[in-house]
């Protein structure tokens, strides 16, 4: 028997004392990474968005998933704990620009355990010249069960919520930047995400969205 379908053996022989859905959060992919994965989305306006897995590359030595969803790109890594992300943020002195960070940190935590949170930060300091800029990134996570959930007519069952909050501020000498993104994703077992949320506050100004799933690769379409 193969080290793989032991483990599963085992979960499946003491799964009546493990807490709900444990079997199928180890056997389930609830990010999908695989190279020419898509899915499609309606947003709450009508519009059509469109992600897919383009492939990978190396980021700081690491490999690295290209996620593309509508005109955003990301860099997502796999890893023993979870999904990492590739994380970058620049500033500007006249038409200098300084780099505040550019590294590879936490995300999203697998296999989804309903209750668990995490906090992650960075910091860093830049002088250019005569200017400082101070900078904070904070990443929490929050996840929590659904369970059954219906999308757009389709049943998916063990369903997870994921709130991701990013907040990045910058301290320099023309005073205080603020940026805070609040993302919400709903997750099904080998599909991902199903329904997303986000609100984007940057500076006073606030703009939102929200999209749920109508086709995938993933889904037989």
């Amino acid at each position: 028997m193969s080290a793989k379908y032991a483990l599963l053996a085992a979960f499946i022989l003491t799964s009546c004392s493990l807490p709900f859905g444990v079997v199928d959060r180890a056997v389930s992919d609830y990010f999908p990474l695989a190279d020419g994965d898509y899915w499609y989305y309606e947003t709450g306006s009508g519009d059509t968005l469109a992600a897919r897995i383009e492939g990978d590359t190396v980021i700081l030595g690491d490999t690295a998933y290209i996620h593309t969803f509508g005109s955003e790109i990301l860099y997502f890594f796999r890893t023993d704990r979870g999904i990492d992300r590739y994380y970058e943020a620049v500033t500007y002195r006249g038409g200098d620009k300084v780099v505040l960070e550019k590294r590879i940190g936490p995300y999203l935590a697998l296999p989804l355990i309903d209750g668990f949170a995490s906090a992650d930060s960075f910091t860093n300091t830049a002088v250019v010249v005569n200017d400082t800029f101070r900078y904070l990134r904070s990443v929490g996570l929050k996840v929590v069960l659904i369970g059954d959930l219906t999308v757009r007519g389709r049943e998916f069952r063990e369903v997870y919520r994921a709130e991701i909050t990013d907040s990045k501020r910058v301290d320099g000498p023309l005073g205080t930047s603020v940026c805070e993104r609040q993302e919400v994703l709903y997750l099904a077992p080998d599909v991902g995400v199903i329904r997303k949320t986000e609100v984007l506050a940057e500076d006073g100004d606030t703009t939102a969205y929200s999209a749920e799933l109508i086709g995938s690769n993933l889904l037989g379409e």
